[in-house]
C-alpha cells in the first residue's frame, strides 16, 4: 500500500471505536454482552454485530434490542467461524481504532474509555488490559496471566515484555487501525485462529500500553470446558493441524518482520509449551491408540520440513518428548511404541553438539532411557521412570491427601492422650519462622526450656509429611499460629488444646475477620467461620481492643487475651535497637548522614492492583524539598507487587527496602514514619516519634474496608491527602505527642517488653526440649 492511499484511509477513518462482534447461538447471554457495551462511558463507538449463521433466537434478540440504538449494526453471514465473522466485521469497521467482543463475553462500562484515553495520551497503538474470567459462581484473574505478569501497566515493548505473547487472544486490546490495515485472520485454521493476527499487530507496534484495571470478563458457562484434552480427544487431527499452522504462521510473521531472536525464541516457547505440549499430552494421557498415533507421525512429518536450526533453538521440543513424555510412556499404547521411538529418534538425530550436551547434563536419568529406546529398543528404565512419575502424581493429589490428613490421620490423633511438652509454631505467611512465632522460639530456645517444638512453615508437602503435619496438630497441648492457617479450617481440636491465635497485626485498626464481611474485599461469611472457629485464644495487645477482636474472630471476652504481643518484646531491648541501628548504618552509611524518614503503606483494592502496585506519594517532591536533609526508605506490603514510582530505582534519596528486610528493624532506626491505613502505626507509636499519615483516598478505602474507630480522630497525627502538605509538615518539625500518648494507652498497653515471657507462662508446659522442622 503506497503512501498516498494510507493516508487517503486515515482521513476516511472518524475518530472513535469500531467494536467488532461475531455472533453464533447465543440466546441465553447475547442481551448481557449488548447491555455492557451500551452502558460504556465512551460513546463514540459503532458496534458491529457478525451473525455467522445463528440457528436459535439470537439475532431476534439482537434485532429487538438494537431496533432504537443507531450504534449498533447487524450483518448476516453464512457459518463460517469466528475468523471469518471478524474479518467480515474489518472491511466494515470506519473508526480509527477496533476492539474485538466475543458474544459470550462482557466489558465493564469504564472499558472502552480508559483503554481510547490510554491510546491518545500515550500515542501507542496498542493498548491492552487485564482480563478475568468468570461464571456463576464467581470471578478470577487467569493463571498464567498472573504468573507472567501481564497485567502490569505502563508503557511496554515486546523486546522488554516477551511475557505479552501470553496473552494472545484478540480481546481485551485496543487496536490503531493502522496496525492492522489489510491483515484479516486465517480462516483455513479452525484452534488458535486468532494468533497470527495479535502476532502481527504486536511486532508491528512500536510500544504497547498496558491500562490499570481490568477491561475484559471472559465468560466460562456452567458445564463448559476449556480443556484442550477434551478437544485432542473430539478431533486429535484438526487440533494439531491447526497448532502447526499456528506455528507456521508465527514463524513466517516474525522472519517477515525481522524479528530479533530473542523475541523469536521467546513466541516459540510459548507456543510450544502451552499448545504443542497440551495437545501431545493430551493425547498420550487419553491412552487411546488412535490419538497417540496421529500425534506422534503428524510431529515426526511436521519435524521433517523444519530447519535445523528451528528444531534446535526451541528447548521445549527436547523437553517435552525426551522427558516429559518419557514420564508418561505407561500410558503409550504398544502399538504405538514404535512411533514414539521414531519420534524421538529423529528429533535427537537432528540436535546439535551443543543441543545434546546441554539436555545429557540437565536430564542424565531421562537421557540414558532416552538412548536405550532409540539404540536398543530396551524401554526397561524409562518404564521405570514413568512408574515413579505415576505412583508420584497421585500420591500428590491434593485433595486425596487432604482427605485423609484431616477425617483419618488428625481424626485419629484427637482420640490419643495430649503430649503436653509439645508446642506447634505454624504459619502460612512464610517460608522461614518470624514474627510472634520466631519470638516465642527464641524465648525456648535462649532460656534453654524443655518443650518440644514442632516448626510448620509454608510449603509444599508430599503425603508423609501431610500425615506427620496432622498427626502432630492433633497430639500436641499448644498450637500458635500468626494468621489464617488452612490446613486447621474447620477442624475439631481435643478440648485440653490450646489453638492460639498470636494474628500478626497488633491494635485494632482496619476492620478484619467478620467485622469485614461487609466490605468490597471481604471473604465470606462461611469461609470466615471454617478459618477462626478451631482457635481457643486470641492475643491483643490492649484491653481497650478486646470488643473488637471478640467481633473480629466471633470469640468471648474470656478468649481475648491482652497479655501482649510477643514479637513487640524488641522494641524495649536497648542493646538490640542500638545493634540494629548500626548494622543498617554500616550497610547504608549514608543512612548516618541524615535524618530517616520510613514509607510503609499498607495494600488495596483487588489482586489486581496489588500486584500491579503504583506509588501516589510524589517521591521526585519529596527529593527536591527533603533531599538534603534526609532519605526515604521504601517499606510494601508483602502483597505488593511490581511497584512503580517517579524515581529512578537506584536514586540515593531512596532505599527500597521492601524484600528480606524486617519492619520491626526498619522502625528501630528511622526518624519519622509515612504511612496510611497500616497497623505498623501501633508498634511504631511505642518509639514515640512523629507519624504522617498520606492517606489520599481515605474516603473510597473507608467503603473498601472500614475502620473500627473513627480514623481522623483516632489517628495520632494530621491526614494528608497530596504530597505538598506532607513536606510542609515534616519541615515545620511541629508534633502532637500527647495525642501519642492517648493512642498508646488505648491501643497498646499491655505493651512493655515482657509480652513473650506472659505467653510462655500461661501457655506451655515445662518438659523435655526438642525442635523438629517440618
Amino acid at each position: 500500500m503506497n503512501i498516498d492511499s494510507k493516508e487517503n484511509i486515515e482521513q476516511n477513518r472518524e475518530s472513535g471505536v469500531s467494536i467488532i462482534m461475531p455472533l453464533f447461538n447465543v440466546e441465553e447471554v447475547i442481551l448481557e454482552t449488548l447491555e455492557g457495551i451500551h452502558e460504556q462511558t465512551f460513546e463514540k463507538y459503532e458496534a458491529l454485530l457478525i451473525d455467522d449463521g445463528s440457528t436459535d433466537k439470537t439475532t431476534d434478540i439482537v434485532m429487538q434490542y438494537i431496533k432504537d440504538k443507531p450504534q449498533f449494526k447487524l450483518y448476516k453471514q453464512a457459518n463460517g467461524g469466528p475468523a471469518s465473522a471478524r474479518n467480515h466485521g474489518l472491511r466494515l469497521a470506519n473508526k480509527k481504532y477496533i476492539c474485538f467482543v466475543d458474544s459470550d463475553d462482557i466489558i465493564p462500562n469504564y472499558a472502552l474509555q480508559l483503554m481510547y484515553d490510554g491510546a491518545i495520551t500515550t500515542g501507542a497503538k496498542l493498548i491492552t488490559g487485564a482480563t478475568k474470567r468468570f461464571n456463576s459462581k464467581g470471578e478470577w484473574f487467569i493463571p498464567m496471566h498472573i504468573k507472567y505478569n501481564i497485567a502490569k501497566p505502563g508503557m511496554k515493548t515486546l523486546l522488554n515484555n516477551p511475557e505479552l505473547f501470553y496473552s494472545i487472544g484478540p480481546c481485551a486490546k485496543l487496536y490503531h487501525h493502522s496496525l492492522i490495515d489489510g491483515v484479516f485472520f486465517p480462516e483455513n485454521i479452525r484452534y488458535g485462529e486468532d494468533q497470527p493476527f495479535v502476532l502481527h499487530a504486536l511486532l508491528q507496534a512500536e510500544n504497547i500500553y498496558t491500562v490499570e484495571k481490568v477491561v475484559y470478563y471472559y465468560r466460562l458457562r456452567d458445564g463448559e470446558s476449556q480443556s484442550l484434552t477434551q478437544s485432542v480427544n473430539k478431533n486429535p487431527i484438526r487440533i494439531l493441524k491447526s497448532i502447526f499452522q499456528i506455528f507456521d504462521y508465527g514463524e513466517a510473521e516474525l522472519l517477515k518482520n525481522n524479528t530479533e531472536y530473542e523475541i523469536a525464541l521467546k513466541y516459540y516457547q510459548r507456543v510450544s509449551s502451552v499448545e504443542l505440549w497440551g495437545a501431545l499430552r493430551a493425547a498420550i494421557e487419553s491412552r487411546k491408540s488412535e490419538n497417540q498415533q496421529i500425534a506422534f507421525t503428524m510431529i515426526l512429518d511436521w519435524f521433517k520440513n523444519k530447519s535445523d536450526d528451528f528444531l534446535n533453538i526451541i528447548p521445549s521440543f527436547r523437553y517435552f518428548l525426551l522427558h516429559s513424555s518419557i514420564e508418561r510412556v505407561r500410558y503409550i499404547t504398544k502399538d504405538n511404541k514404535e512411533n514414539y521411538r521414531k519420534l524421538i529418534a529423529y528429533l535427537w538425530s537432528r540436535q546439535g553438539e551443543e543441543a545434546k550436551n546441554a539436555f545429557k547434563k540437565a536430564y542424565p536419568i531421562h537421557m540414558k532411557a532416552v538412548l536405550q529406546i532409540i539404540d536398543n529398543n530396551d524401554w526397561k528404565d524409562a518404564r521405570k521412570i514413568s512408574l515413579k512419575f505415576i505412583i508420584r502424581r497421585k500420591f500428590k493429589a491434593p485433595i486425596l491427601i487432604s482427605k485423609v490428613s484431616r477425617r483419618i490421620v488428625f481424626k485419629l490423633a484427637t482420640w490419643l492422650p495430649r503430649k503436653k511438652n509439645q508446642v506447634v509454631l505454624a504459619t502460612e505467611r512464610s517460608t522461614q519462622l518470624e514474627g510472634n512465632l520466631l519470638a516465642i522460639y527464641d524465648y525456648l530456645f535462649y532460656n534453654d526450656m524443655p518443650q518440644k517444638v514442632y516448626v510448620f512453615l509454608r510449603k509444599n508437602r508430599n503425603w508423609f509429611e501431610m500425615f506427620q503435619l496432622y498427626y502432630v496438630l492433633g497430639r500436641a497441648q499448644t498450637i500458635v499460629l500468626d494468621d489464617y492457617y488452612n490446613k486447621i479450617y474447620g477442624l475439631k481440636f481435643n478440648k485440653k488444646s490450646y489453638v492460639v491465635q498470636s494474628w500478626h497485626a497488633t491494635g485494632a485498626f482496619k476492620k478484619f475477620g467478620f467485622s469485614a464481611l461487609e466490605g468490597t474485599d471481604a471473604n465470606t461469611k462461611e469461609f470466615e467461620i471454617r478459618a477462626h472457629s478451631p482457635y481457643t485464644d486470641v492475643l491483643v495487645s490492649s484491653e481497650g481492643i478486646i470488643p473488637e477482636y471478640m467481633e473480629a474472630f466471633r470469640k468471648k471476652a474470656n478468649q481475648i487475651k491482652p497479655i501482649g504481643v510477643p514479637r513487640t518484646d524488641i522494641f524495649f531491648e536497648h542493646e538490640y535497637v542500638n545493634y540494629t541501628k548500626e548494622k543498617y548504618q554500616k550497610m547504608y552509611p549514608q543512612l548516618r548522614e541524615k535524618k530517616v524518614l520510613l514509607y510503609a503503606p499498607t495494600f488495596r483494592g483487588g489482586p489486581n492492583e496489588r500486584f500491579n502496585y503504583s506509588v501516589v506519594l510524589d517521591i521526585a517532591a519529596l527529593k527536591k524539598e527533603l533531599g538534603d536533609t534526609h532519605i526515604l526508605i521504601l517499606k510494601f506490603h508483602p502483597v505488593i507487587k511490581n511497584v512503580s514510582f517517579n524515581i529512578k530505582e537506584d536514586d540515593p534519596f531512596i532505599l527500597n527496602l521492601s524484600v528480606n528486610h524486617d519492619i520491626n528493624d526498619l522502625m528501630l532506626f528511622s526518624d519519622a514514619l509515612i504511612t496510611d491505613y497500616s497497623s505498623v502505626i501501633f508498634e511504631y507509636s511505642l518509639m514515640n516519634r512523629p507519624i504522617y499519615f498520606f492517606a489520599y483516598d481515605i474516603d473510597e478505602y473507608l467503603d473498601e474496608r472500614g475502620f473500627y474507630f473513627d480514623y481522623k480522630a483516632t489517628i495520632p497525627g494530621e491526614v494528608f491527602k497530596d504530597t505538598t502538605s506532607l513536606i510542609n509538615s515534616i519541615k515545620n518539625g511541629t508534633y502532637n505527642y500527647a495525642d501519642l500518648e492517648t493512642f498508646k494507652k488505648k491501643f497498646v498497653g499491655s505493651l512493655d517488653g515482657d509480652s513473650t515471657k506472659r505467653f510462655v507462662e500461661t501457655y506451655i508446659t515445662k518438659n523435655n526440649e526438642d525442635v523438629n522442622h517440618l
